[in-house]
């Protein structure tokens, strides 16, 4: 399990505060057989960066990680996801002037196993790769799942 801290304006503290306490998200290196990644860019929102990102997001109330990211594929990408394993568990202390929050990200891996890929809501573009972007969102977190499918960046 890693650790860091995530720095965030007061909008988007208020966001993840509104989650309970310790609020929880999680978020899928989904692949296709041709080792391909499914990746989706957000419609442009203030303060946020349009890059490339795995399909995830925060859970609901009751939500467990696996179901989470289940959901937020389907909504995102309009894809299921067959789970194959756990890569990561990142605890992100989002932070705003002196309010700390502990957010727990479940970073998982698994396969494309049903639907088409299209637009969900908010969503302005998504895409297979067969490589891992310059501008993907969090790119690091992902560099050691993708070299287990393929030889190189």
């Amino acid at each position: 399990m890693e650790s860091r801290d995530w720095p965030v304006d007061a909008k988007e503290y208020v966001r993840f505060a509104a989650k309970g306490p310790e609020p929880m998200g999680a978020a899928a290196l989904i692949w296709n057989e041709a080792r391909q990644i499914l990746l989706v860019r957000e419609e442009p929102r203030k303060g946020r960066t349009r890059s490339w990102e795995t399909p995830g997001g925060m859970a609901e109330s009751g939500e467990t990680p696996e179901a989470c990211v289940r959901r937020e594929a389907k909504e995102e990408a309009g894809v299921g996801v067959w789970l194959t394993g756990l890569t990561k568990i990142v605890v992100c202390y989002v932070a705003n002037e002196d309010r700390v929050l502990p957010f727990t990200f479940f970073q998982f891996e698994g396969e494309w196993a049903v639907g088409t890929p299209r637009r969900g809501t908010g969503v302005a573009e998504v895409a297979w790769f067969d490589h891992l972007p310059e501008d993907l969102h969090f790119r690091a977190d992902y560099v050691e799942a993708w070299l287990r499918r393929r030889p190189s960046l």
